[in-house]
């Protein structure tokens, strides 16, 4: 797959997630939702946000190496997968506390335990 499809795919569905994200949070009350309401917020957040920070590591890698060299499609194939992976552990990191905070379980020690597992992982898959 080359870049600009891989890119408008990933806009796109991260603008659909953003949508169904707005439209559970205008149409459903959560104080009457049932579970099935709950999962699906979460999962187009996770879509979202995730999507978000994928474009958004992308492009400041993109804008910020190509000042110094020029930068070829392979080079910018590898800095999206580097961001893509980012994007979906900082992703994770932001429903993970959301599901905490909304069990009313959220502490200092457990984000700190959450991001030591996410940056352990993290630099387990950047060691190649």
């Amino acid at each position: 797959m080359n870049l600009p499809v891989y890119l408008a795919g990933l806009v796109l569905a991260s603008l659909l997630a953003s949508v169904c994200l707005v439209a559970i949070l205008i149409y459903f009350n959560p104080f009457s939702s049932d579970s099935s309401v709950f999962i699906l917020f979460y999962l187009t957040l996770f879509i979202s946000t995730a999507g978000f920070f994928t474009l958004t590591g992308w492009l400041i890698r993109r804008f910020s190496f190509k000042r110094k060299i020029q930068l070829s499609t392979n080079r910018l194939i590898h800095y999206l997968e580097i961001s893509f992976r980012q994007g979906l552990f900082l992703a994770v990191i932001l429903i993970a506390v959301l599901i905490l905070q909304s069990q009313r379980i959220l502490a200092w020690w457990y984000l700190l335990i959450l991001v030591s597992i996410v940056g352990s992982a993290e630099w387990w898959l950047a060691r190649k």
